[in-house]
């Protein structure tokens, strides 16, 4: 399972970056220098080995339960070594003894230690993590590539539930009004969100166990020229929605830039930024894509609401659409090389 964000947040910044041995107390991030970044020296130890064959393991502690901050304690490396080869002298109760005596020790004695910041890093980070699991950016390529395949967005309704979900829940959040570079793009993510959830809604039915997009230019009876005039509609409407799902992808590594800035540094590191794939295309295959704000897109709201998106999609890294109806001269021009 790993530690979250939240778990992260609270043992580093209650232990104060700091080794929780009293005859330590050892700084645990390196400051950094004009050619490399902070480097972290610290370990998150666990007080109950994660595996029942690891220092202290032996325990009733539930395995769910392991990866939680309770079972943490900050340490240097070297302190990390000692009370795993040491585990009957370094029992579970005397580390649970040094980890509340140095946190107390932190509140009351350490210089410069703000325990209003602490308070508000760690509502952050627990909004961050809620953030995550209702976008589902774990598994954000698998779901878009419904969105960005065949012309014909789709969504799985379990996908679609907790997407509406988190419009609600963005909305409705209290801010600590302590980071506004982070909170405004949380509310530039809510924003896009809001747009690319009613557009895809205007036109979209069940099918089966999938959400997708009808294709309203299929008519009963035979009609020249509703037919063309539906079929540009239809054209416009998918482009503009995965144009949508582009610009939602780039709101979301923009969020994710922004925890890396105000709340830690390490945050999705390991995985990367969010990537999108498209296709199939003329030659079957799938494009990959990674849609992000640039230069002087890169504002407090880099979203500008929709009909002025419409307007500069086509200036962003990557688009699949123009203009801003199917009357627009710009995208009956496109819509006729399309043809």
């Amino acid at each position: 399972m790993g530690t979250t964000l939240k778990t992260h947040k609270m043992l580093w910044g209650r232990a104060g970056n700091r080794c929780a041995m009293e005859d330590c107390r050892r700084e645990l991030v390196m400051d950094a220098t004009e050619t490399d970044d902070e480097a972290l020296i610290g370990d998150e130890c666990h007080i109950v080995a994660r595996k029942p064959d690891g220092p202290r393991g032996e325990s009733d502690l539930p395995a769910e339960s392991r990866d939680k901050y309770d079972n943490f304690i900050l340490l240097c490396r070297v302190h990390h070594k000692i009370i795993d080869d040491q585990p009957r002298k370094y029992t579970v109760d005397i580390l649970q003894r040094i980890k509340a005596a140095h946190e107390r020790w932190i509140k009351e004695s350490l210089e410069g230690y703000d325990a209003a910041r602490q308070r508000d890093d760690e509502i952050y980070a627990t909004y961050a993590e809620k953030w995550v699991e209702l976008a589902g950016i774990d598994d954000w390529k698998a779901w878009s590539s419904h969105v960005l395949g065949s012309g014909h967005p789709c969504l799985w309704p379990d996908v679609d539930k907790k997407l509406d979900e988190l419009r609600e829940w963005l909305f409705s959040r209290i801010w600590p009004r302590r980071c506004s570079g982070l909170e405004n793009a949380f509310e530039n993510f809510r924003r896009v969100l809001q747009d690319f959830h009613n557009v895809f809604h205007e036109h979209a039915e069940q099918s089966g166990d999938i959400l997708v997009t009808k294709k309203f230019y299929k008519i009963d009876e035979w009609n020249e020229e509703l037919y063309e005039r539906l079929g540009r509609m239809y054209e416009f409407h998918v482009d503009l929605v995965q144009d949508l799902m582009m610009e939602l992808t780039r709101a979301a590594n923009y969020v994710c830039d922004k925890i890396r800035e105000f709340i830690d540094l390490s945050f999705r590191l390991n995985q990367g930024a969010l990537i999108v794939e498209s296709g199939p295309y003329m030659d079957l295959s799938w494009r990959q894509h990674r849609a992000e704000y640039r230069g002087n897109e890169r504002t407090n709201f880099p979203y500008p609401g929709l009909e002025e998106f419409k307007r500069i999609r086509k200036t962003r890294d990557y688009a699949f659409g123009v203009g801003v109806s199917t009357e627009d001269p710009e995208f009956l021009e496109w819509y006729r090389k399309r043809d």
